[in-house]
């Protein structure tokens, strides 16, 4: 009994190939690690230290395999990126964290080998996003900080420690997206994925009127950036 189930269950795995050309359905979850390369302070005289700052996101998608191995991605993604900064000085700790909320749509060239259960995932593209909200806390020893100082780009007057940024920020980025991990086959035409994910948003996240010069008199354009592990499940709707 124990040698036929041997030999029943190298059967199953020699026989696990599977086609995926056609339409596939899915949702996916990441758990993720933002940040925002060169930081933009709005010209109050300091940059702080970086935090480690953690974000999700989560989406539907959508695709097509052209091939068995090949396929064109795209979806919908609810995304939070962002930075937490924390610092010391004039006797005070300071804390300041950033949250943006983004509409992503994602454009995605994927490929997956299909011979066994287990199969490599890579993909690479572009995701379009739609900032929704950009919400700040600043802290100082606790309490939340205001300062009216005036934008040098407007002349106008403005608080620093304000909650609503939303304004501060361009309404769309464009970020470089890689992946690279496993499909696993659960059941006929049911997969679940879990995988890498990298992002490099290529545009200058802030608004024209808030590219304000750092301490050294120059401007350097800030981006997002992120990590993180993605987790997703797909049906393959329409096989051929």
């Amino acid at each position: 009994m124990k040698k036929l189930f041997t030999l029943l269950m190298i059967g199953m795995l020699a026989t696990a190939s599977y086609a995926q050309k056609g339409l596939n359905l899915g949702a996916n979850l990441m758990p993720l690690s933002s940040s925002i390369i060169n930081q933009n302070t709005w010209g109050n005289g300091h940059e702080y230290d970086y935090a480690v700052t953690f974000n999700t996101s989560f989406g539907f998608d959508v695709g097509y395999n052209f091939t068995d191995q090949l396929g064109i991605y795209s979806g919908y993604w609810v995304t939070n990126l962002g930075q937490k900064y924390t610092d010391n000085y004039d006797g005070s700790a300071w804390d300041r964290s950033l949250k943006f909320k983004y509409n992503i749509i994602p454009i995605l060239l994927k490929y997956s080998s299909s011979k066994s259960r287990v199969n490599f995932l890579g993909s690479f593209g572009i995701l379009i996003a739609s900032m929704k909200q950009a919400d700040q806390e600043w802290l100082k020893d606790g309490a939340a900080y205001s300062e009216i100082i005036v934008n040098p780009n407007t002349a106008k007057s403005f608080d620093l420690g304000a909650t609503d940024v939303t304004e501060r920020f361009n309404k769309s980025d464009i970020i470089l997206n890689l992946e690279v991990g496993a499909k696993i086959k659960i059941i006929e035409k049911l997969f679940v994925d879990a995988t890498l994910n990298f992002g490099y948003g290529i545009k200058d996240i802030n608004h024209t009127d808030w590219q304000i010069k750092n301490n050294s008199g120059v401007y350097d354009a800030s981006n997002n950036v992120f990590g993180g592990l993605k987790v997703g499940v797909s049906y393959l709707l329409l096989a051929k």
